[in-house]
């Protein structure tokens, strides 16, 4: 205990320790400490944890916390400092690359082979790191998408995006991705490889690292909002190419997984998984393994939807034609059966002129007489009879004729419709077809117009 001097308030004095308890200098404890460690821990061992302030050094060395992972309704402190020395490094990241599992990165669930160290200069006690078991970690990582997908699956956020209809012409497309990357080179020769109008709005994206789910999320909100102002989008395509399980875990995030199903469009993703679906594949509307599989989908939705309208237009001159052709049919046989009739009221009415001749001169000259003006009478209305039936026949042929001048595709350009085309022979059915400076063949009734586009304007519609 302490105790005042007499005489000096508020003086203690403090007793010099016995002379039989040892004392220790700082580097001779530290020494000591370092000799128990190693005794308690002669050999290397395993130690879980998740992975906590990530560190690369100048010097190549990796520098982390292994912390406890926290579980429900239980918070843990306890961490330890983690080196991973540069001499060592090739060996972890050889094991790593071996599984595809990529960088270690701050958040991930791991297992490493390391030796238990007491650094004396600090006084610190720290793991050497010395291996690492990769299967662990994905392991971890497939636990931890699975149950996600478990909650967003028994929320329906799963199912939310697919639920939309893919627009029967999707050319107007939001691409999120890294501008100059790869990926966005594939997915955009595959498009200019078409004579498809295509329209496309770039959100530039990190892909992978800590920032990735972040700026992949302000890019499908940007899209989101061009989307309701403009309804400008179609489409939304979210691609990268390809890259490691831990690269690739960005697109495991929970909130770009409800984000994508907060989707006012579809969203297509061409991710480059080649055996696992990450979460946002499972969210999206569609998705393909690489960005050239998008662009080919998005590619021949475009040229199914014009190889409908063409089969219908072909059905249509289909129909007009063989119409015409039973029309021209039709009045060939009934100017037959006219003729036909004609003919026979001619001869039956001779035949009758005949047998009352032969009557009238039995008869006698009064009965010849009165069977003479009868014959007179029938032969006048004969040339009537025969009129009636021309005129008709001429009538039911003008029916025909009208009939068919309604079927008829050069009777609409006289009556002032037009067919524009592209200087390569392609109809023009949208604004989106031409470009300024295009050249376009428009048929009229009497011949065709050659124009040039100075400008293609699309009808704005009033928004609500």
């Amino acid at each position: 205990m302490n105790e005042q001097l007499p005489g000096i308030e508020g003086t203690t004095r403090v007793p010099s320790p016995p002379r039989d308890e040892p004392s220790f200098t700082v580097a001779q404890l530290n020494e000591l400490l370092a000799g128990v460690v190693q005794q308690l821990f002669p050999d290397d061992l395993w130690v879980e944890g998740e992975i906590s302030n990530l560190n690369r050094s100048n010097a190549g060395h990796v520098y982390f916390d292994l912390v406890e992972p926290s579980r429900p309704g239980v918070t843990s402190e306890a961490k330890l400092s983690v080196v991973l020395f540069s001499q060592t490094k090739q060996i972890v990241n050889n094991q790593l690359k071996r599984q595809n599992v990529g960088r270690l990165v701050d958040g991930m669930a791991v297992r490493i082979r390391a030796a238990v160290d007491f650094y004396q200069q600090q006084g610190r006690l720290q793991l050497r790191m010395t291996g690492i078991d990769p299967r662990y970690i994905l392991a971890a990582m497939a636990a931890e998408r699975d149950a996600l997908l478990q909650r967003l699956h028994e929320e329906g956020i799963t199912e939310r995006n697919s639920a939309l209809e893919l627009p029967l012409v999707p050319l107007r497309i939001g691409l999120i991705t890294s501008i100059g990357s790869a990926a966005e080179a594939d997915f955009l020769n595959e498009l200019t490889n078409t004579n498809f109008g295509f329209h496309i709005t770039t959100c530039d994206s990190r892909v992978q690292g800590d920032l990735a789910p972040q700026t992949l999320i302000a890019g499908l909100r940007t899209l989101y909002r061009i989307h309701e102002t403009h309804r400008s989008i179609d489409v939304i395509v979210l691609i990268r190419g390809g890259g490691s399980r831990g690269d690739l875990a960005v697109f495991d995030n929970e909130l770009l997984a409800r984000t994508i199903a907060e989707a006012p469009v579809p969203v297509m993703t061409g991710i480059g998984h080649e055996i696992d679906r990450s979460v946002a594949d499972v969210c999206a509307h569609t998705s393909l393994k690489t960005p050239t599989a998008v662009a080919s989908a998005l590619r021949d939705a475009v040229a199914g939807y014009l190889e409908h309208v063409e089969a219908r237009w072909e059905a249509v001159r289909v129909v007009a034609h063989a119409q015409t052709r039973m029309a021209e049919q039709a009045l060939t046989s009934m100017a037959r059966r006219t003729a036909l009739a004609g003919r026979e009221g001619l001869n039956l009415a001779d035949e009758r002129l005949r047998a009352r001749a032969r009557r009238g001169a039995r008869a006698g000259r009064d009965r010849l007489a009165r069977a003479d003006r009868q014959v007179d009478s029938q032969v006048r209305e004969l040339p009537k009879l025969a009129d009636r039936v021309l005129r008709n026949a001429e009538a039911e042929l003008g029916h025909v004729e009208a009939h068919l001048r309604l079927v008829d595709p050069q009777m609409l350009l006289r009556r002032g419709w037009s067919i524009t085309r592209t200087a390569s022979g392609d109809v023009v059915r949208s604004v989106e077809d031409v470009s300024a400076g295009d050249t376009l063949v428009t048929a009229v009734a009497d011949g065709t117009i050659i124009s040039n586009v100075t400008l293609a304007e699309s009808a704005q519609e009033d928004t609500p």
